[in-house]
């Protein structure tokens, strides 16, 4: 969990796909504060957030990409952001999404569902089933390990 004051801040779908947006187009081994600011104003442009939503989205990313986890993130061996997988369950069911970010290490693959929720009592289990069926599939089509993250943004 990022240390951030969800409360005050506004939210919903479009605040989330704001931040997903940014934290899919912001380049984690340089992320200034002014660059996260004005990928804040573009993508907020494109999904037609207020000022306040700009506002804390670009906060709210600053605090992530300074959590020890996407710091590990800039320093892996390979990032992937925003891409689709699917995996065909035992049971013959096909099983799709789209993983916000997972990123190589020596040890394997961490897969992260980066959250925007408030509270996340609530859907926390369905969450984790989420991710760890996200961790599955790379884990499946890579041949590597894959451990999955709920980053609470």
């Amino acid at each position: 969990e990022v240390d951030a004051s969800r409360a005050a801040r506004p939210g919903g779908r479009r605040f989330g796909v704001l931040v997903h947006a940014i934290l899919a187009a912001v380049d984690f081994t340089d992320a200034r504060e002014a660059t996260v600011q004005a990928l804040a104003r573009q993508q907020g442009r494109i999904v037609g957030a207020s000022d306040a939503e700009v506002r804390a989205a670009a906060d709210t990313v600053v605090q992530a990409l300074a959590s020890p986890l996407l710091r590990r993130a800039a320093a892996a061996l390979e990032v992937r952001r925003e891409t689709p997988v699917w995996l065909r369950r035992a049971d013959g069911t096909l099983a799709e999404g789209v993983v916000d970010l997972a990123f190589r290490e020596a040890a394997g693959w961490v897969v992260v569902d980066f959250k925007t929720d408030r509270e996340l009592a609530e859907r926390r289990a369905v969450y984790a089933a989420q991710v760890a069926l996200y961790a599955e599939a790379v884990a499946a089509a890579t041949g590597l390990p894959a451990r999955g993250v709920l980053l609470q943004v």
